[in-house]
């Protein structure tokens, strides 16, 4: 079949090792991206308990946001206080941490799900390209996410100016590679498919 291919042999010949490793590791890098995805989410949950319980630990500048824990820290030149901030600053930091890290959650959730069906033997499937597209298209969109949720904190007095890093480029540049392969994945499928009509 052009969609599924059976990775789970019989027998203890040596073409049977490399794909149960493929399967192993399919399986070791799902669970990956599945932790990852929990450690992004609860990421957003203890940035919004630092903010509203150690607000008076973390001073934002237009560098970034920097947490301190000793009190000779207090007094660094160019930030403030978050907690000194109108609960519309607060309200708009805490929007634009969560809109920061939903592409990172989304990447995971997808790249998961693509790993998922490798570990279940599906490999040349339509939903494997999808995925895979997902994942092109979030890390694309990540620049412009993190460009409207600093663009929302500083409308709402928020001071943190540094929206663009390498790390933005990174995830264009990355982001219209796996495209590319996605879509190359697909139009592969296509012509599989066809070829499979006339037989």
């Amino acid at each position: 079949m052009a969609q599924v291919v059976d990775l789970c042999f019989a027998g203890n010949g040596k073409s049977a090792a490399p794909h149960r490793r493929l399967l192993l590791l399919s399986r070791g890098l799902s669970l990956l991206f599945t932790l990852l995805m929990i450690l992004s989410g609860l990421s957003v949950v203890a940035w919004f308990a630092v903010g509203v319980f150690y607000g008076d630990h973390v001073r934002v500048g237009s560098e970034g946001v920097q947490i301190y824990l000793h009190p000779h820290l207090r007094d660094i030149p160019g930030t403030v206080l978050f907690s000194s901030q109108p609960m519309i600053t607060h309200l708009a930091g805490f929007a634009d941490i969560l809109l920061a890290t939903a592409p990172a959650v989304f990447i995971f959730w997808h790249l998961r799900g693509l790993f998922r069906l490798y570990a279940a033997g599906i490999v040349f499937a339509r939903q494997n390209a999808a995925h895979l597209k997902d994942v092109g298209l979030w890390l694309l969109f990540y620049p412009l996410i993190k460009f409207a949720a600093n663009l929302i904190f500083r409308l709402a007095g928020g001071t943190d100016k540094a929206w663009l890093h390498m790390e933005s480029v990174y995830a264009l540049v990355l982001g219209l590679i796996v495209f590319v392969i996605a879509q190359v994945m697909e139009f592969g499928h296509e012509i599989e498919q066809e070829k499979d009509s006339f037989i």
